[in-house]
């Protein structure tokens, strides 16, 4: 099956295996939703402050990285769905080690997974989309794929506290997380094909090969520094929740609705990129988006006016997917022979951004307030989109391809 025979398949058939992968990227963030929601919780359960317990995210950023990295090298020669299967199982087991935890240490080791999982099949999503949809399809499939994040929260968050409110925490984590997860690697076991024709065309090209073509190509190169910014960016969306209730003194019931609707906006701009981008144009849709979307987090925290606030920090989450949206579709096309090796690195790339958010915001959280967090975190978003605008090329266009 290629790309080019995948148009003649029904499209009951295109839809099915969409699915499964958006299914899958969803079932692997269940558990980010969990820590992020019931963080307290589960400092309380082993005694330990708040801010110790949010190392997690730490870990499973540093997990992530590693595990990009490691896609990096080994996607070129190894069946992606194979891959795939593995963050899937990495995420069971994460899930399983964080109901059984009997210290902290464990959620620690268990955070692994977590980011593992994460960085694996979103990577490979992607690069099953790249291998198998058509190119004029592939904006409309990474937009769902953008929007079944955001939709980990929108559904996530709702059946977290309804099932936290029956159990703890550990109950989210058996009752929710892992059986998405499990359903999820069953669908993908059955749905998704087992050839890989990537994996025949680098076959006999140097280990490192991939890598090395992504950071000798400017453009590449430049595109990872733009997710990386642009997801260090998007990290505002951890600590909005939190500056709304300390700065307005809302409740945690208002809090959540906070974050089920810019999550609901953030679905609906993958969603509405993956429809415009190839009439709009990947490159100026996306500097755009970023732009736009850097420039509410520089602002909404100013504003003194609750409702104002949290509808611009709303409104931001919808052009933030579409940035995504529109940056995996340009990364999909920078490298094709290379490309499983490219959506490898952009997972680790965002997962620099997330380490490089919670380390800059926490500091300036802790000495300076949030308005200069939102400050640090909008600017890395307009470094992105000048970054985007001055380096990256879209490949897709004839122009491009004949310039690389």
């Amino acid at each position: 099956m290629t790309a080019e025979k995948i148009p003649s398949e029904k499209s009951s058939r295109r839809r099915l295996f969409l699915l499964v992968l958006a299914v899958a990227v969803f079932s692997v963030w269940l558990i980010t939703v969990t820590f992020q929601l019931l963080l307290v919780d589960i400092a309380h359960t082993f005694q330990i402050p708040v801010g110790t317990a949010s190392f997690v995210a730490a870990v499973g950023s540093i997990a992530g990285i590693v595990a990009g990295l490691l896609m990096a090298i080994l996607s070129v020669r190894l069946n992606h769905k194979l891959l795939l299967l593995t963050g899937l199982t990495c995420t069971i087991a994460a899930g399983v080690v964080c109901f059984f935890a009997p210290s902290f240490d464990f959620v620690l080791i268990s955070n692994i997974g977590v980011g593992s999982g994460i960085s694996i099949v979103t990577a490979m999503s992607y690069s099953l989309i790249g291998e198998y949809w058509p190119i004029e399809k592939r904006g409309r499939a990474i937009g769902v794929i953008v929007a079944s994040t955001s939709l980990a929260y929108v559904i996530g968050a709702p059946l977290v506290g309804i099932l936290d409110n029956i159990g703890s925490w550990r109950s989210v984590m058996i009752l929710l997380a892992v059986p998405f997860a499990l359903g999820s690697l069953i669908l993908a076991f059955i749905i998704i094909p087992k050839t890989s024709n990537q994996k025949l065309q680098v076959e006999k090209e140097p280990f490192f090969a991939g890598c090395k073509n992504a950071f000798s190509n400017r453009s590449a190169t430049a595109i990872l520094f733009v997710t990386m910014f642009s997801m260090a960016e998007g990290s505002i969306s951890f600590y909005a929740v939190s500056f709304f209730r300390q700065h307005f003194a809302i409740g945690v019931n208002l809090g959540s609705i906070v974050i089920v609707t810019g999550s609901i906006l953030g679905s609906v701009g993958g969603v509405v990129a993956g429809l415009l981008v190839n009439r709009a144009g990947r490159k100026p849709m996306g500097t755009i988006a970023c732009l736009t979307a850097a420039l509410i987090t520089l602002t909404f925290t100013y504003i003194p006016i609750f409702s104002v606030s949290w509808f611009f920090c709303s409104l931001r989450f919808f052009f933030s997917t579409m940035a995504f949206t529109a940056g995996g579709s340009l990364v999909i096309e920078q490298l094709p022979k290379y490309r499983s090796t490219m959506m490898s690195l952009n997972s680790t790339f965002m997962n620099l951004g997330m380490l490089l958010a919670s380390v800059t915001a926490g500091i300036a959280i802790d000495l300076y307030g949030y308005q200069s967090m939102a400050l640090i975190l909008g600017s890395f978003g307009v470094i992105g989109a000048i970054i985007w605008l001055s380096l990256v090329k879209d490949t897709t266009k004839p122009s491009n391809k004949a310039l690389t």
